[in-house]
């Protein structure tokens, strides 16, 4: 089987900095009073965003889709709330074969190229979440800072790549299928937001799954595991939210 992808430590040292600034933001304002300019109404919040996701595995490219959003604002700037995000045609790197690599004759040399046979993936996601506001300025004058961390259920949809099926030779050749896979997600997300109107916001928001399953295949109707995929990634999203 190949080895497995890296993650790029890259995207893991962005997620740390940007947690732990967004944290600290509200510490550094000169005067600022936690409890006075946390206090807020209850309201209830309605969002919807678009953006492009970047994968954390070096064989997929990015993908773009959107999603929406619900929560309910209690005092001093909690939330709690639901996100329902989707995320459409996440390009998979062609499959070419090593030097040495094993031609694809067997439903077990077919499940040992893992995960380089994906050609696209569609992800769905729900998630539950509890975020935090963290303003910069007493008076409302400045955007604030919302930080938080949503726990659910991903689900992704593969498709293997024609470069991959090419390849095999497997006699009689074989139907191979990529079911759903379902898994755990947690997802820490950070957002800059601008209030231009009393019930209306506009947000940039950084969000980071943290998501990884093994990688089922079926081979005609024999279904087995072809090692684990990090299914991870940032997403960069820009949306409108509507309070009442």
């Amino acid at each position: 089987m190949q080895e497995r992808r890296r993650i790029r430590p890259a995207y893991l040292s962005l997620a740390a900095v940007l947690i732990t600034s967004v944290v600290m933001s509200g510490c550094a304002v000169p005067g600022y009073n936690e409890r006075d300019a946390m206090l807020f109404e209850d309201k209830l919040h309605w969002e919807v965003k678009s953006g492009t996701f970047s994968p954390t595995s070096e064989h997929f490219s990015s993908g773009s889709g959107g999603g929406v959003g619900f929560s309910y604002e209690y005092e001093y700037g909690m939330h709690w709330g639901f996100a329902v995000t989707s995320i459409k045609d996440v390009e998979g790197a062609d499959y070419v074969p090593g030097i040495g690599d094993p031609p694809l004759d067997s439903a077990e040399n077919i499940r040992s190229v893992g995960e380089e046979m994906i050609g696209t993936s569609d992800r769905a996601s729900f998630t539950l979440h509890f975020d935090w506001d963290v303003p910069l300025s007493q008076d409302g004058t400045l955007p604030y800072i919302r930080y938080g961390v949503g726990v659910g259920l991903l689900s992704v949809k593969s498709k293997p790549s024609t470069a991959f099926l090419g390849q095999v030779t497997m006699a009689p050749f074989p139907v191979i299928r990529i079911p759903s896979q379902p898994m755990f997600l947690v997802s820490p997300s950070a957002s800059i937001r601008w209030d231009f109107l009393d019930s209306l916001s506009l947000f940039a928001e950084a969000q980071y799954d943290i998501a990884s399953h093994d990688l089922v295949v079926d081979i005609d109707a024999d279904g087995d595991k072809a090692g684990s995929v990090d299914y991870g990634g940032l997403t960069a999203f820009v949306g409108i939210d509507y309070s009442f």
